[in-house]
């Protein structure tokens, strides 16, 4: 079976803003024409610094091998629009936190030494669905990290109300709800108390934002469950912090595991829990 890094001519190079990012892509270009790989920019962000450029879709047909150049949230989108593909991706983290891509730009040099010896490690981490419903029309998302269903007032409640096999099972009342992949499970669902899912594991979970019961806790549940949720309130859902939909638009949004994964190239030095370490202060003595 042939390897990812086996005859690879292209590398698709997927920035935010390429003008903050020149010497970024530089950098990486530099690097890889050591191996005999050209970069491929989108169209939109090569003619940020003067290049030549393809669209998202033709660089997908030229190269399976795609490069995140930014933040967490570059890494993202990314991942959410190579869904769906046999594309590999790659993240470069030139942000601040940087908890879901594997190296910096200062690291990618050994990265890519080891890459191109083929010492790397893939990922098929599990992404998120929603299944916007009203009628018989039907709109779908992906999502990397999260779904949340949100109030859309600040000064106000929301009431959401929650069925599993057509049965309601919960009601959330307060600020919302945040669905969780295991990948996402160390962003906005952390914050909100939820628990840290390994992110291979083939769960999803459930966390109420600031819940009017104290009863309410996070839910884990397997791939095989749906949930859907109905509001007659003002409801916002948020894919990935990256789309909106006003759910008073639906009548409903049913959310689980999509049946799309991602593949993700790693380093084999990566190690999930030396990550947590470095990025939540475990074991560190801040006194």
């Amino acid at each position: 079976m042939k390897q990812i890094h086996e005859n690879i001519k292209f590398a698709g190079i997927i920035i935010r803003d390429a003008a903050q990012q020149k010497v970024a892509v530089e950098t990486i270009e530099t690097i890889l024409q050591r191996y005999g790989v050209q970069i491929l920019l989108e169209k939109s962000k090569a003619k940020e610094i003067s290049r030549d450029g393809l669209s998202f879709e033709e660089i997908l047909q030229k190269t399976n091998f795609i490069i995140s150049v930014g933040g967490d949230g570059s890494f993202i989108s990314t991942c959410r629009r190579c869904a769906n593909s046999l594309a590999y991706v790659f993240g470069i983290h030139t942000g601040h936190l940087g908890f879901l891509t594997d190296a910096t730009l200062e690291q990618a040099e050994e990265f890519f030494a080891e890459f191109f010896a083929g010492n790397y490690s893939v990922e098929h981490p599990y992404m998120l669905e929603a299944k916007f419903k009203k009628d018989e029309k039907i709109v779908r998302k992906i999502a990397f990290n999260d779904i949340v269903l949100m109030r859309k007032k600040v000064n106000s409640t929301a009431n959401i109300e929650a069925y599993m096999n057509k049965k309601h099972f919960n009601s959330y009342f307060g600020d919302g709800v945040i669905v969780s992949s295991a990948m996402g499970s160390t962003a906005y669902n952390m914050s909100a108390g939820g628990a840290i899912i390994y992110p291979l594991c083939d769960v999803f979970s459930l966390t109420p934002v600031c819940s009017h019961s104290l009863t309410q806790r996070p839910l884990i549940l397997p791939k095989e469950f749906k949930v859907e949720f109905k509001s007659g309130d003002d409801v916002v859902v948020l894919v990935d912090g990256q789309d909106r939909v006003d759910l008073k638009d639906f009548s409903s949004v049913e959310v689980g595991i999509s049946e799309f994964r991602v593949n993700l190239v790693r380093s084999k030095n990566r190690d999930y829990f030396e990550i947590l370490k470095e990025k939540l202060r475990w074991g560190h003595n801040d006194k």
